[in-house]
């Protein structure tokens, strides 16, 4: 588990400090995935909140705002209804990223079905020429692929909090 500096997975979850690298970040995976299964969800369920998990921490490397020694704290909370994952980086407060980042996860709420969203977001970016590194999916994959809901908080110290809860009715848990 090379991705943490300091935590462990538990039966209750998991927390780790990941660098803000694109390498580390998927070291992150496996012990994700494997700390769900402990857990009691199914493969299909573990691999989709890995998956939430990889676009949470891929987005906070590539909008975090870091400083010398700072990581990206991932801590994934499991409940007998719920699970949450919660990625925290920096980020400046007046930052365009986080008004487009508050944009997106308005928008996405503002459709009555996570698919829907997805769909209008597949045609948006469909239409225009790839750029910046950047699909413009991972939200709207969280929401329809990970079946997450999506909040976020910046709080006094302009730490970006980006949960998304997945609840357990639906995987058989």
């Amino acid at each position: 588990m090379t991705a943490t500096d300091t935590g462990a997975p538990s039966a209750s979850g998991l927390e780790l400090r990941v660098p803000p690298q694109w390498d580390r970040v998927r070291e992150a995976w496996e012990p994700c995935r494997s700390t769900l299964v402990r857990a009691g969800l199914g493969e299909d369920a573990a691999y989709q909140l890995a998956m939430v998990t990889q676009e949470l921490l891929e987005n906070a490397v590539k909008y975090g705002a870091f400083g010398g020694a700072e990581a990206i704290a991932l801590i994934v909370r499991v409940g007998a209804d719920e699970i949450t994952v919660e990625v925290k980086s920096r980020a400046g407060v007046d930052d365009a990223n986080l008004r487009r980042f508050d944009q997106m996860i308005q928008w996405i709420r503002g459709f009555q079905d996570p698919f829907e969203a997805y769909v209008e977001r597949l045609k948006l970016v469909s239409a225009r020429p790839y750029a910046h590194g950047e699909s413009g999916l991972g939200l709207t994959r969280i929401t329809y692929e990970g079946r997450c809901a999506l909040d976020f908080f910046v709080d006094e110290a302009s730490v970006l909090a980006v949960s998304a809860v997945y609840r357990r009715d639906g995987e058989g848990a």
